[in-house]
């Protein structure tokens, strides 16, 4: 059973994502800011990373930019979930090996389920 990482600030969209990963199979981690995400995905090693770009404490590319520095943290495959669509944050993103960038609202979550199957698929490959 794969376990995920959500980091996640808005509570009924961290149950939402919790719930339909849970559904499907994963067991799930939840982070309510990006501090908590970085300490989280160190010491838990989860399978991969959800991560929003807009969190308290350290936003999303922060988090993603330490996670990097780590010689743990640094092989989670990472997928930004965010409504923070575009531009420098997408490209920064993506620079730094983020393996998919998603667009929380023009999404469908079952969509999004699958999008980090594919992710962990390629991962094992």
């Amino acid at each position: 059973m794969p376990l995920i990482l959500i980091v996640e600030d808005d509570p009924a969209l961290a149950n939402l994502y919790d719930q339909i990963f849970k559904r499907d199979g994963f067991s799930v981690l939840v982070a309510r800011d990006g501090a908590e995400g970085l300490e989280m995905a160190i010491t838990k090693k989860p399978d991969c990373v959800l991560l929003d770009v807009m969190l308290p404490k350290m936003n999303g590319l922060d988090v993603f930019e330490k996670m990097t520095d780590s010689p743990v943290a640094k092989q989670i495959p990472v997928i930004f979930l965010t409504n923070n669509i575009g531009g420098a944050d997408k490209d920064k993103a993506m620079k730094l090996g983020a393996k998919d960038y998603i667009s929380k609202a023009m999404e469908d979550p079952e969509d999004i389920v699958k999008r980090v199957k594919s992710v962990l698929k390629a991962a094992k490959a």
